[in-house]
């Protein structure tokens, strides 16, 4: 391969980390409402454990050693598979504690001792720079033996200046939340992608010469492999590499960055753990194939190459390509990674302090701090892969990958004890801690980072001493690796267990400098502000007024904000500092900053256990609009996917979540974000119904909490909006049908009023008709009593009154009627009653006589005020209704005295 499309292979790798990264963190996090996608790119992130050693150098290690390369796979395999639970407990402390590298984490449960921070700080460094002083010599060796030119050297200047640069721009993109970045995790996930690749094409193509194979080449590669994984080369030395590889994907300060920083939820890593298990046994596995076929195949070849030999032995000009890709994507995202990791570990616990008292002298403006600590973090990342160049450039091209990853691991070891203590328990022994990691880094540097890098004549002048590096007393004739982890981790723990025996406790509160005193919250708020800038600040603490003192809140909420910046072990020991320099008693500043342990652990559990127990979803979110706590109704009622809801998520992106889902119809989804974003900013209380997009109905009640934040209840009501239209459309249906029958009703009556007026008009009409026969017939009795005498006479009177009497009763039958039809209006008049009542007696006296009845009157007198001629067809229908029914009876009509 010519050193051009050598160089524009390493160009391509190193664009596609820039490319990937910077679409991604433009988009704000890649396919965010897929948890599967982040997720599956997390899992892949925490690939960066395979670096270049593990890529190149596994299979020269395979070949040289035997079962040595075997536990650097096999022991993090194991961890991850049988120690879930307390991979779980190391992600709760990590977010209980908001750490964001390890040495923040340790210090934090010890104490919040900086010391303690500073001494993982450096061992973590001194382990670190040489091993990625051995990302660069992979990277230049690799185009070296490409290329067939003696270009390693250039080769490592030009990759350390553009790794470096990618680290300055995504791993150290602003001065919160130290080291956060979504870019870095896809751009990593697909690296690592990449490398898994690149190692199966390539042992596929090993598995295919090993087939075409001479049969004595074969046999030649089948001895060597088996001499060197004989039962009886299984060692103490392969116990310690399993002892120190075990805990190294976790402690590693890209691992614990990877894997516990960029988890979006304390569940993350225990997910991702049989994912990264079945990876770390594939990249195992492809080991051997290519380390059989290059023993076989290649005479004098370094083992270590053997990945970039074989198809450049063969011609596979693409194979090689993938090969060549695959390991500088290894070696790449370690650099990246660990340089990030480091260089945050480096500006918070070791550069700081020196920064901040160089600000004691003026007033630090809004932000100023948290601007400076960028560009430290920044100007780290150049130091540290300066330094790792330098390394690179010392370290002797004879000694292999292995040997330098393996002290790299050793130097992890040094902390993990601490680690592992941290995990279970806070408050562990500063003193004790201080004092042994302060032993373990002096052994370990003599022992093991020492020795490579020694004049030989240094080395052969110790040998055999007292002070020989590799043989410290003259003590046992083991390997350098054995010697140097026995006597390093063993003084280690030995002097930790008699330092914590002593029972003595380091300092309560940690000070940092002279800092400058705090008395009040307006100047708590000030000194916070020049961390996270002005607005922010006075977002914070809205109530930061001269004279105001600092309650428990706002001191650890300062503590909280400032961490972000300078890590929690630094933020807290800068508080104390400030606190206890404006007079305030040690013992009111613990109180103050003390953890809220037990207290606050109760309020969670009892809290979630309510929220449980409660019918509605709910959802709580803080100050700044992230949530923190919600329950599985909340989940249930909004169907997010596995893994959306995580603590810290914005809302607006839940409910932007929503609007793609058709809660908010056709209107605009980002106008009803900001809109219920300003509504919870300014605390307001709400209720609304929304119909969603299946159907069913939401209520939603919220309003704000004190001390900031906003909780929301959501209850589905479908089932109450389905009842309520019932009764809505029953009630529209009621009302309907009794307006119909209404105006049914009147329609009836108007129908009724016209018949009676017809009745009416037509017995009005009728009455001359029906009068004028009973005249003629009168006329016709009274020509005929005048023509007749005696009894014909008398029977011609009686003719007359019953016509007259029959005449009367139709008069009063038609004047009732039009009475009753509206058409006869009563005409009151005074009436005397004794001639009425004569009259009308003598009228009816032949009816009684014939009937056989006496028709008497008595006395009357008075006047009556009434229509007389409606009172006599009245009285005249009583009268004849008596003599029709033949009865013996007397009538009297007195006035006043009534009738009977």
């Amino acid at each position: 391969m010519s050193l051009l499309s050598a160089a524009l292979l390493a160009l391509a790798i190193v664009l596609l980390l820039f490319g990937i990264a910077t679409i991604v963190e433009r988009r704000g996090g890649l396919a965010l409402g897929r948890y599967d996608v982040r997720h599956g790119a997390y899992a892949l992130a925490l690939g960066v454990y395979c670096s270049s050693w593990t890529f190149y150098g596994a299979v020269g290690s395979a070949v040289r050693d035997g079962w040595h390369y075997l536990p650097i796979y096999l022991a993090p395999i194991c961890l991850l598979i049988v120690a879930p639970r307390f991979l779980r407990r190391l992600a709760e402390a990590v977010a209980e504690e908001q750490a964001t590298t390890v040495s923040d984490f340790i210090a934090a449960r010890f104490g919040h001792d900086v010391v303690v921070a500073r001494l993982v700080t450096v061992i973590a460094l001194l382990g670190t720079v040489p091993y990625v002083a051995l990302q660069f010599r992979s990277i230049g060796s690799a185009i070296s033996i490409v290329t067939g030119r003696p270009v390693a050297t250039l080769t490592m200047l030009t990759a350390a200046w553009l790794l470096a640069l990618f680290a300055m721009l995504f791993g150290a993109r602003r001065f919160e939340l130290a080291g956060r970045s979504e870019g870095l995790v896809y751009a990593i996930g697909i690296e690592s992608l990449l490398k898994i690749v690149a190692l199966t094409t390539v042992a596929v193509l090993a598995f295919v010469l090993l087939g075409q194979a001479d049969p004595t080449d074969l046999s030649r590669g089948v001895a060597i492999l088996s001499a060197n994984f004989r039962p009886e080369r299984l060692s103490i030395e392969v116990g310690i590499i399993f002892l120190i590889s075990a805990m190294t994907v976790i402690v590693l300060p890209r691992q614990f960055y990877m894997g516990l920083v960029e988890a979006r939820e304390t569940g993350d890593l225990v997910g991702a753990r049989w994912g990264l298990a079945a990876y770390l046994g594939a990249m195992a596995l492809m080991v051997l194939p290519i380390a059989l076929a290059g023993a076989s195949l290649l005479r004098g070849a370094q083992p270590d190459l053997y990945m970039l030999a074989l198809p450049g032995m063969t011609g596979q000009g693409i194979v090689l390509a993938l090969a060549l890709l695959g390991g500088i994507a290894a070696a790449a995202s370690m650099v990246v990674v660990d340089s990030t990791a480091l260089a945050t570990m480096v500006s918070n616990d070791l550069l700081f302090p020196t920064l901040l008292a160089r600000e004691n002298g003026g007033e630090a403006g809004a932000g100023a701090l948290g601007r400076r600590m960028l560009l430290v973090r920044r100007l780290s990342i150049l130091a540290i892969i300066a330094a790792a160049l330098a390394w690179a450039l010392l370290v002797s091209a004879e000694q292999s990958l292995a040997s330098i990853g393996l002290v790299a691991f050793a130097a992890m070891a040094q902390f993990t004890p601490h680690l592992i203590l941290a995990t279970y328990a806070p408050g562990r022994d500063a003193l004790a801690a201080r004092a042994s990691l302060a032993v373990g880094l002096v052994i370990w540097f003599y022992t093991l980072a020492l020795p490579p890098i020694l004049p030989p004549a240094w080395l052969d002048a110790l040998e055999g001493s007292a002070a020989d590096p590799l043989r410290l007393f003259g003590i046992g004739a083991a390997s350098p690796l054995v010697h140097g982890v026995a006597w390093s981790l063993g003084a280690n723990l030995l002097v930790f267990g008699l330092v914590a025996a002593r029972k003595v406790k380091a300092p309560v509160l940690p000070r940092l400098g002279s800092q400058r005193p705090i008395t009040d919250l307006a100047e708590l708020a000030q000194l916070t502000a020049s961390f996270i800038g002005e607005e922010e600040a006075a977002r914070e603490f809205p109530a930061a007024m001269r004279g105001t003192p600092i309650d428990r809140r706002s001191a650890q909420r300062a503590r909280t904000l400032i961490a972000r910046v300078v890590g929690a072990s630094s933020a807290r020991a800068l508080v104390a500092s400030a606190l206890a320099g404006g007079q305030m008693s040690l013992s009111d500043v613990t109180r103050l900053l003390g953890e809220r342990g037990q207290s606050l652990r109760f309020s969670r559990e009892l809290l979630a256990a309510t929220f449980e127990h409660i019918d509605a979803g709910i959802s709580v979110v803080d100050a700044d609009m992230n949530l923190i706590a919600w329950n599985s109704q909340y989940l249930d009622l909004f169907d997010f996917p596995p893994g959306f809801l995580r603590v810290g998520v914005p809302i607006a992106e839940l409910i932007r979540h929503n609007g793609r889902l058709g809660d908010f119809g056709d209107e605009d989804i980002e106008f009803h974000v900001r809109k219920r974003l300003r509504h919870m900013r300014r605390g307001l209380p709400h209720s609304f119904e929304r119909r969603r997009k299946d159907g069913r109905v939401i209520k939603t009640i919220g309003g704000p909490m004190p001390g900031g934040g906003y909780v929301t209840s959501f209850i589905d009501i479908t089932e109450d909006a389905r009842i309520r239209d019932e009764l809505g459309r029953t009630l529209g249906e009621l009302e309907t049908r009794v307006a119909d029958r209404t105006r049914e009703l009147n329609e009836t009556n108007l129908r009724l009023a016209e018949a009676t007026k017809d009745k009416t008009r037509f017995l009005a009409a009728a009455s001359h008709d029906l009068l004028q026969p009973l005249h003629a017939a009168r006329l016709f009795t009274a020509a005929l009593q005048r023509e007749v005498e005696g009894t014909p006479h008398i029977l011609a009177e009686r003719i007359d009154s019953a016509i007259m009497a029959a005449e009367g009763l139709l008069r009063a039958l038609l004047d009732i009627s039009k009475l009753d039809a509206g058409g006869v209006e009563p005409s009151p008049e005074p009436i005397d009653l004794t001639p009425f009542l004569t009259s009308l007696a003598e009228g009816f006296a032949p009816m009684a006589k014939e009937k056989g009845l006496r028709l008497l009157t008595g006395p009357l007198s008075g006047h009556l005020d009434t229509d007389p001629g409606l009172l006599r067809s009245v009285l005249q229908n009583f009268v004849s209704n008596a003599c029709a029914t033949r009865s013996r009876a007397g009538y009297y009509w007195a006035s006043g005295a009534g009738v009977r």
